[in-house]
């Protein structure tokens, strides 16, 4: 009986399965197209024609496990809080989530190595991760000046991706990123530093 071959959604996931597979086993060293395509039972070509590297393939494969586990990109989240700190506090619980898993990847020893290449990928990554981070902390502020919070305007850039760039160095630097460190964040550094830029 001839295999039926996977496509579409089901082809990806496949991929994308291999993918992590192979980084927790063997690492990114022996992350190949022709490794992928065989585990994940498709054939090279296919492969190919959607990704341009293997790291290009395995930071993607990752940022599917980070949107399956939590239900959506971080701009994508629902915000609950009832006050500019908890629309924060969720905000970055949520972000520390992924950077765990990105953690556990060894995804920031790769940033840390391919970086200092100017490796595309890498630029990408960075690129499109702090556009998103810019969404979520522009729908947390609309949030806060629909409650009277915060007046009409919009924050500077450089306020928006500053506390992404500080978790992110945390990280980077394995220091710890607990409830304790976020509500600091939060509460003593971001809302009063808002309120200023949007009293």
């Amino acid at each position: 009986m001839t295999k039926t071959r996977r496509r579409g959604a089901e082809l990806d996931t496949a991929i994308y399965q291999a993918t992590r597979d192979i980084l927790n086993q063997n690492g990114l060293d022996q992350l190949t197209f022709a490794n992928v395509a065989e585990r994940a039972g498709t054939s090279k070509p296919v492969i190919y024609r959607r990704w341009s590297s293997p790291l290009e393939l395995a930071i993607e494969a990752i940022q599917d496990q980070i949107i399956t586990e939590n239900h959506g990109k971080l701009d994508e989240i629902v915000l609950t809080g009832t006050s500019l700190s908890e629309d924060l506090f969720q905000v970055f619980k949520r972000f520390t989530t992924s950077i765990n898993t990105f953690n556990q990847a060894q995804v920031i020893t790769w940033v840390q190595h391919f970086n200092q290449q100017n490796t595309p990928e890498i630029a990408k990554m960075i690129n499109d991760a702090k556009q998103i981070d810019t969404n979520i902390i522009k729908q947390v502020c609309q949030r806060a000046q629909k409650r009277g919070e915060l007046r009409s305007g919009t924050l500077s850039h450089e306020l928006q991706i500053m506390p992404f760039d500080w978790l992110r160095y945390r990280a980077f630097a394995n220091e710890p990123i607990t409830d304790t460190i976020l509500q600091l964040l939060v509460d003593e550094l971001l809302v009063p530093a808002y309120q200023r830029a949007l009293g």
